[in-house]
């Protein structure tokens, strides 16, 4: 058995494929994140303060048969689901999952399945 060190908080980032970064850095700050290029070809998005997701440029990056994906967890599925729909972002209906989670989701700028939820 492994003894993992002791940590005070363990948080996953998803790194996700971009077709265009300029793109999508625009999409993700129009979302309300603070998106920054780290250089032309990787780029974080925080979220009051902490880093939320990592972007990484794909060149032939077919946003069609994009397989990426990220999931939000948020205190309030709804309230989110709100605020993006009131800015116009194209979202998928808000409901309560049979797995314990009240959720929606949407694709970004490069086909990247993006899902937003809460515990119930």
């Amino acid at each position: 058995m492994v003894n993992h060190p002791a940590a005070s908080r363990v948080i996953p980032r998803a790194i996700l494929p971009v077709a265009d970064m300029v793109e999508a850095l625009s999409f993700w700050a129009g979302l309300g994140f603070d998106a920054r290029s780290w250089d032309g070809g990787y780029a974080l998005v925080r979220h009051q303060g902490q880093e939320l997701l990592h972007l990484r440029l794909v060149e032939g990056l077919d946003r069609d048969s994009n397989a990426g994906s990220a999931y939000l967890h948020v205190a309030s599925a709804d309230d989110w689901h709100a605020a993006w729909a009131d800015a116009g972002v194209a979202l998928g209906d808000i409901a309560d999952e049979p797995w314990g989670m009240r959720e929606f989701s949407f694709r970004d700028s490069s086909g990247n399945l993006i899902r937003v939820g809460n515990n119930l």
